[in-house]
């Protein structure tokens, strides 16, 4: 686009990336159906672009769930996110492999998730009348991702492109709960192309109100950017590492008395060595007692990170 100022108000949907992160955390929009009336959480939210990355609204990675010895648990952005080889997938893989029924179920524990972070502006909410109009950054997994390609990609019919500030559409945000968890089944777009507003002012496609529009963005929007994929320091490759260790045996662990290693994390931990095989395997027992991946995923969505 020649005129990148105005890029927030002339993208189109294949404009968009679909990917085929200081702020505190009252930038962060974490409504949860146990806040809601009855159970349920109602909130109308719009889906806005980021001023300083118009073309890339949606930031999305793969994070780990790890837990170390102590029983302490860590969120790992995976390396894959960025097409580097990534030490803990490898690890997985070769658990999932084996023979042993113990290593195929350890290797749950090292499954990655997919996670999403955008802009909302929240346009009502009973529950926090106090946000209406506000800017918060939302972290969603793969349900709601699920409802922005039907609309952006759609089997049938035109597409939208949710993020337009002048043609996109309303989000009816409605989480009700399912045992322990939140459930965003209910959830939808609205069936018509509206106009984003400002002070309840439906704003229309000309300078005064582009301007204004600019304005609102700037002034309003946090910064998403702690919430994008993060390299692994030394120390979290150092505590990786120790997690890897308790899933290889001990005459194959990974040594963990070298000096603080520097460079690239796959390099440090692509030898991780294979399980060992075991030849008395019995009924594979790989799925029992873990959650189910709608539970998994919204645990990692209501993490403070």
């Amino acid at each position: 686009m020649a005129n990148n100022e105005l890029d927030i108000f002339n993208i189109g949907v294949n404009d968009i990336e679909m990917h085929r992160r200081e702020k505190t955390q009252s930038d962060i929009y974490k409504p949860s159906a146990l806040d809601g009336k009855d159970g349920v959480y109602k909130a109308l939210v719009r889906f806005i672009p980021n001023i300083n990355k118009a073309t890339t609204p949606l930031i999305h990675k793969w994070v780990y769930w790890l837990t170390d010895m102590n029983g302490d648990g860590r969120l790992i952005d995976s390396p894959g996110t960025v097409n580097k080889e990534d030490p803990i997938a490898k690890l997985f893989f070769k658990l999932r492999k084996s023979e042993s029924a113990v290593d195929r179920k350890n290797s749950e524990k090292l499954k990655r998730r997919e996670q999403f972070y955008s802009l909302l502006q929240i346009i009502k909410d009973p529950q926090n009348p106090e946000l209406e109009g506000t800017i918060k950054v939302f972290k969603f997994g793969y349900k709601i991702k699920q409802k922005i390609d039907e609309e952006m990609r759609p089997a049938f019919g035109e597409p939208t492109q949710i993020f337009d500030l002048f043609e996109g559409k309303n989000f009816e945000l409605i989480i009700t709960r399912q045992g322990d968890f939140n459930n965003y089944d209910s959830s939808k777009f609205g069936s018509s192309k509206l106009p984003i507003t400002i002070d309840n002012v439906d704003m229309e496609r000309n300078k005064e109100n582009m301007d204004l529009i600019r304005t609102y963005l700037t002034d309003n929007t946090p910064d998403v950017t702690p919430f994008e994929y993060k390299e692994w320091d030394d120390e979290t490759t150092l505590w990786v590492r120790n997690v890897l260790n308790q899933y290889v045996s001990p005459g194959e662990m990974l040594d963990n008395t070298t000096a603080t290693p520097n460079g690239d994390a796959s390099e440090i931990l692509n030898s991780v060595p294979a399980p060992k095989k075991k030849t008395t395997a019995k009924k594979d027992t790989a799925t029992e007692g873990v959650e189910s991946k709608e539970n998994l995923d919204d645990f990692l969505n209501n993490l403070d990170i």
